[in-house]
C-alpha cells in the first residue's frame, strides 16, 4: 500500500489494482467496499478501482468477487489531500466462508510527493503538551513563531473542512493570518501543515496553509471528556513554583489555568444521519489581583445527512468567544524613593508586578496631570505594599478596568453529489462573522441607540462618567483616569465555492472550481493623542469582493508524476456599493470639506479592479523504491487586508503627525517560490528528507510618509506597496515511525530572510527614499526541533498485573524540544539594522500520560511540565545600549536620582510550570 498526492480539500481517495494472486491477471468486476460506510467501487477491465471523496480517518476495506476468497485490509488510513494506494491479490476460493485478513501499514515515503507537508493526527495532537493546534504548526521545520518560511504573519491561511477562516479586516491584529477563531482540539481529526507549493485550488495565501479536517460523525456513539489544570492547591503551588531569581526574588503569584474539553459523536438515523460535537472552555486567573482573568469558549459541530446513496449534505458550525479584563490603569503614589511620586501602570502578568515612571517634581506632575515623565523601570514589591495595591483595587477601581471581548461565528453547508464512481462535485456555502470590542466597563449608551461609540466623553475637567484625570482616591493614590480608547470592529464574509473532480482514467485526475467571497468590515476606533488635547478617529464601513477560478491535472505515469495547474484571481475593492475614491496625490489630498464634514478630494481617482494569473507546477520522480525527487514552482497572489485599504478613508480628526491612511488602490502582494527536495527511506520505519527553497516576494504592504501641502502640512502615513524581500533556506527532517517503544521526528532548518521591513508598520520613508534590504526581525538562521514519544504497550515485558491492573503498561511520554539561534537586533548608535544577534534559546516541554482500561471506558492521566530545565531565555531587549554595555538584557535605563539600574523582568521567558489532568473515553 502506498500514498499519492491529491488536492481535494479535506478528503482523500483510495485507489489501486486487483489481480489474481496466482496468475497476476487483472480482475474486472471486483467490489471494493469501505466497511461500515456506503463508499465503494468496482474494478474496470484493467483491474483498476478508485474511491473518491473519502473522509479523513482509519478504515477497513474489503475486496470481494464470486469464486475468490474475500480479502479484508484493516487500519487503512486516509489523510487530507492524499491518495491511499491499496492493491489486492485475490486467491480462488478453497474453503467456503474463509476471509483473508491483512493489517495495512502506511509506508513513510510517498512516490508522488510534490512539496513539503506535515500531517498530524488527532492522536498526536492529544498527546502533545499544547493549548492550541497552532503550537504544533510552529514546531514544524521551516516555521519560526507565526512566520512560515520567512513570510510575514499575515501570509498564512487556516482552512476548516476546506473553507477559509480569515478576518477580512486584518491579518496583523495578533492573530495568525487573520485567523480570529478558536478551535477545540478534540474536534480535529487531522491537521495538514503546508509550507509551499500549494496547488491551484488554493488562493489568497503566500507562505503557509493549515488545513483542519474536523471529526466526522460515527455509526456508534463515542465520546471523550478531558480536564487539565495548573492548580495543585495553594501549598503545593508554592512548593512547585518556588522563587524567581530573575524576578528579584518575588514570590510567584500562581497562574491558575483550567481547561475543559469534550467530544461526542454518533448516529441520529443509522447510515443516514450522524453528528459530531466538540467544545472547549479555557479559564485563566492571575493571582495578583481580583478579576485579572480571561475566559474563552469554542464549540464546533457537524451534521452529516445522506438522503440518497449518491448525495451527502454536511452542515457545520463553529463558535468561539474570548473575554478578558486587564489591569492596565495609570495611578501614582509618593515613594519610594520619598523625593518624588511614582506613576504605576498596572499591566500585571505572571512575569512582573508593576511598571512605574518617575516624575522629577511633584508639583510639575500635579500641574501637568502626569504627562511629563523622566525614568521608566520595574521593581519587586514586598507583601505590605502588595496588600495596599490589592486594597486599592478592591476599593472601587474595578469599575474602570478595560473590558476586551472577541467572538467569531461560522456556519457552512457542503453538498457532495457523486455523478459516477469516478466523478463528483462539491458545493460549499459559508457565512463567517467576527466581532472585536474593547472599552472601559462603565461607558454608557446615552442616547439608547445601542451604539456607544458616539457617547465617549473623557472629561479633562475631572467631571462626568469618564474623567481623564481623577482626584486623589484613598489617601495614598493619585488616579489619572480611564485610558482614553475605544474600539468596535465587526466583519462579515459570505463565501461560495464549487469544485468538480473526475478521475478521467488511471493517468489523469482533473479538478476545476470557482470561488467567490463578499466581505464587509465596519470599524469604529476612537482614541486620544498623548497630550490628551485632540481626538483621533478611524471610522469606516466598506465592502469588497474577490473571485478565483482554477483548473489542474494530476498526471501519473510510471517514473514521473506531475501536478499542473493554473489559477485566476480577481479582487474588487469597490464591492457592490458606491465606488471607493482616493486622491491622485497625497501631498495635495483635499482643501475643502462638504456639509457633512467629509473631504472634497482634489483630482479623485476610483480604485481599480486587480487581476492575476498564477501558474502552479509540481513534479515528482521516483528514482528507486527508496528515493523520490520532487520539484515545485508557483506564483501566489494575496489580497491586502481591509485595514490597509480603508483605514481613515475619510481623513477624520487628523493631527499634525501620526495619521495612518489606507490606500484603496493598493495592489495584491505576490510571492514566487521554487522548491526542490529528496526523500530517502533508510529502513521500513525511518525516513529522511532534504528540501531547499527560494522565495521572491514583491508588492508587500508598508507605509510611506506624505506631507499634505493642501492641509497645513499635516503628515500622512499612507499604506502602499513599498516593500519586497527574498527568503532562502534548507530543511532536514528525520522521521521514525512509531514502533514497539518509541517514534518521533527531528527537524533542522537553515534560513535567511531579508526584506525592507518586517511588517507593514516598518515605514518605508518618503516616496522617493531608497531603503535597502536587511535581515528581518524574525529571521532565525538555525532552528532545531524534535518531538519524541516513548511508550509501553499493553502486552509488554513491563505489563505484569497487580490487582488486575498493569501499572507499567500503557505509559506514554512525549517530549518537545526546540533549540534556535538568536533573533537579530540593531546595534546601538550605528544606524545599522539587525546587524547583531541575541543568544541562542532552548525550551523543553513534556507530557506524561497513563491509560487505564475500565470495562468499555478508557481513563487517561496527564502530567505536563513546561520549560523542564527552567531555561532563562531572552525574548527581547530592554535597552540595546545597556545590553551592549553590561550584557544584562533586562536593564531599561538608569535612575537619574539613585544611579541604580532599572530592570524589566518581562524580557525573559516564563520559568518552569506544571499541569495535570485526566480524560475519559468511551
Amino acid at each position: 500500500m502506498e500514498f499519492a498526492f491529491l488536492s481535494a480539500g479535506v478528503t482523500g481517495k483510495i485507489a489501486g489494482y486487483v489481480k489474481d494472486a496466482k496468475t497476476g491477471e487483472p480482475l474486472a468486476g471486483v467490489n471494493v467496499i469501505i466497511k461500515g460506510t456506503n463508499l465503494g467501487a468496482a474494478t474496470d477491465n484493467e483491474g483498476y478501482y478508485v474511491i473518491l471523496n473519502v473522509p479523513v480517518g482509519t478504515y477497513t476495506v474489503i475486496a470481494t468477487m464470486i469464486g475468490y476468497t474475500p480479502m479484508e485490509v484493516k487500519d487503512v488510513k486516509v489523510s487530507i489531500d492524499l491518495t491511499t494506494r491499496l492493491d489486492f491479490e485475490l486467491r480462488r476460493t478453497a474453503i467456503e466462508g474463509e476471509i483473508v485478513v491483512v493489517v495495512a501499514e502506511r509506508p513513510l515515503i510517498r512516490k508522488d510527493e510534490f512539496t513539503s507537508k506535515h500531517m498530524v493526527s488527532s492522536e498526536e495532537i492529544e498527546m502533545q503538551p499544547i493549548d492550541d493546534f497552532l503550537e504544533i504548526a510552529r514546531n514544524q521545520a521551516g516555521v519560526v513563531g507565526n512566520h512560515f518560511r520567512g513570510g510575514r504573519t499575515g501570509e498564512v491561511l487556516v482552512l476548516i473542512d476546506g473553507i477559509p477562516v480569515k478576518d477580512p479586516s486584518g491579518s496583523y491584529s495578533g492573530n495568525l493570518g487573520g485567523f480570529t477563531a478558536d478551535v477545540p482540539e478534540f474536534g480535529i481529526q487531522e491537521m495538514e501543515v503546508s509550507l509551499g507549493g500549494f496547488s491551484a485550488e488554493y488562493g489568497n495565501v503566500q507562505s503557509g496553509i493549515i488545513n483542519l479536517a474536523m471529526r466526522e460523525g460515527t455509526e456508534r456513539f463515542s465520546g471523550s471528556v478531558r480536564f487539565i489544570t495548573s492548580n495543585f492547591g495553594s501549598k503545593l503551588n508554592e512548593l512547585l513554583m518556588g522563587k524567581r531569581d530573575w524576578w528579584y526574588g518575588t514570590r510567584y503569584q500562581h497562574l491558575i489555568e483550567n481547561d475543559y474539553e469534550f467530544n461526542l459523536s454518533g448516529p441520529v438515523i443509522p447510515h443516514k444521519v450522524n453528528f459530531s460535537l466538540s467544545g472547549e472552555i479555557f479559564d485563566r486567573k492571575q493571582g495578583y489581583f481580583p478579576n485579572q482573568n480571561s475566559l474563552s469558549h469554542s464549540y464546533q459541530g457537524k451534521l452529516n445527512v445522506r438522503p440518497f446513496h449518491n448525495i451527502k449534505l454536511t452542515l457545520g458550525g463553529l463558535y468561539s468567544s474570548q473575554q478578558w479584563d486587564q489591569f492596565y490603569f495609570p495611578a501614582s503614589r509618593y515613594g519610594p524613593p520619598p523625593d518624588y511620586p511614582i506613576n504605576e501602570y498596572f499591566d500585571v502578568r505572571d512575569t512582573t508586578l508593576f511598571h512605574y515612571v518617575y516624575v522629577k517634581d511633584p508639583s510639575s506632575y500635579s500641574d501637568r496631570q502626569g504627562t511629563e515623565y523622566d525614568t521608566t523601570g520595574f521593581f519587586g514589591a514586598d507583601s505590605a505594599f502588595f496588600n495596599k495595591v490589592k486594597t486599592f483595587y478592591v476599593g472601587g477601581m474595578l469599575d474602570y478596568l478595560w473590558d476586551y471581548k472577541k467572538s467569531s461565528n461560522m456556519g457552512y453547508l457542503v453538498l457532495t453529489h457523486t455523478l459516477s464512481p469516478k466523478t463528483y462535485y462539491e458545493l460549499r456555502l459559508q457565512v463567517f462573522s467576527t466581532n472585536y470590542h474593547y472599552a472601559t466597563k462603565d461607558i454608557e449608551d446615552r442616547d439608547g441607540d445601542g451604539d456607544t461609540s458616539e457617547d465617549l466623553v473623557w472629561d479633562v475637567t475631572k467631571e462626568g462618567p469618564h474623567p481623564i484625570y481623577r482626584e486623589r482616591e484613598l489617601n495614598y493614590w493619585w488616579i489619572r483616569g480611564d485610558d482614553p480608547g475605544y474600539r468596535d470592529q465587526k466583519s462579515w464574509t459570505k463565501y461560495i465555492r464549487w469544485d468538480i473532480v473526475s478521475q478521467v482514467n488511471p493517468h489523469h485526475l482533473i479538478k476545476a472550481g470557482v470561488e467567490f467571497g463578499l466581505h464587509r468590515t465596519k470599524v469604529t476606533n476612537v482614541s486620544w493623542t498623548l497630550n490628551l488635547n485632540t481626538v483621533r478617529k478611524d471610522i469606516w464601513d466598506e465592502d469588497f469582493y474577490d473571485l478565483g477560478l482554477y483548473i489542474q491535472d494530476k498526471v501519473e505515469f510510471e517514473g514521473i508524476i506531475a501536478l499542473i495547474g493554473l489559477r485566476y484571481d480577481m479582487f474588487n475593492p469597490n464591492g457592490f456599493g458606491d465606488p471607493v475614491y482616493y486622491p491622485a496625490d497625497y501631498n495635495y489630498p483635499f482643501s475643502q470639506v462638504d456639509e457633512g464634514g467629509y473631504p472634497i478630494l482634489i483630482n479623485p481617482k476610483k480604485a481599480s479592479v486587480k487581476h492575476q494569473l498564477s501558474p502552479r507546477i509540481g513534479i515528482s520522480h521516483p528514482i528507486t523504491d527508496r528515493d523520490v525527487l520532487y520539484f515545485t514552482y508557483g506564483h501566489y497572489f494575496q489580497r491586502p487586508d481591509g485595514y490597509f485599504l480603508f483605514r481613515n478613508l475619510h481623513f477624520q480628526a487628523l493631527t499634525k503627525v501620526g495619521n495612518y491612511i489606507g490606500y484603496p488602490d493598493i495592489k495584491p502582494e505576490k510571492t514566487v517560490t521554487y522548491e526542490v527536495g529528496i526523500e530517502h527511506l533508510f529502513t521500513r520505519n525511518l525516513k529522511g528528507t532534504i528540501t531547499g527553497y527560494f522565495k521572491d516576494v514583491s508588492n508587500l504592504t508598508d507605509w510611506i510618509k506624505y506631507v499634505g501641502r493642501s492641509i497645513q502640512n499635516i503628515e500622512l502615513n499612507v499604506f502602499t506597496n513599498a516593500d519586497y524581500g527574498n527568503i532562502k533556506g534548507l530543511e532536514l527532517t528525520l522521521e521514525k515511525r512509531p514502533g514497539k517503544f518509541f517514534g518521533g521526528k527531528f527537524n533542522y532548518t537553515y534560513s535567511i530572510a531579508k526584506g525592507r521591513s518586517s511588517d507593514p508598520w516598518g515605514g518605508a520613508g518618503t516616496f522617493t527614499s531608497a531603503k535597502r534590504m536587511n535581515i528581518l526581525d524574525f529571521d532565525q538562521t538555525h532552528t532545531i526541533s524534535a518531538n519524541v514519544t516513548i511508550f509501553t504497550p499493553q502486552e509488554s515485558i513491563f505489563g505484569m498485573k497487580i490487582l488486575g491492573i498493569r501499572p507499567l503498561a500503557n505509559w506514554k511520554i512525549n517530549v518537545q524540544f526546540n533549540y534556535g539561534s538568536g533573533l537579530p537586533y540593531s546595534s546601538y548608535g550605528t544606524g545599522k539594522v539587525n546587524d547583531k544577534r541575541m543568544p541562542w534559546t532552548s525550551t523543553t516541554d513534556t507530557r506524561l500520560a497513563k491509560r487505564v482500561k475500565l470495562g468499555k471506558l478508557n481513563l487517561y492521566w496527564y502530567f505536563d511540565i513546561f520549560n523542564v530545565f527552567n531555561r532563562k531565555n531572552i525574548e527581547w531587549l530592554g535597552s540595546t545600549y545597556y545590553y551592549e554595555l553590561t550584557g544584562d538584557p533586562s536593564i531599561v535605563r538608569r535612575d537619574n536620582v539613585t544611579g541604580e539600574y532599572i530592570r524589566n523582568p518581562q524580557v525573559y521567558s516564563d520559568e518552569r510550570q506544571f499541569r495535570f489532568g485526566f480524560s475519559i473515553k468511551f
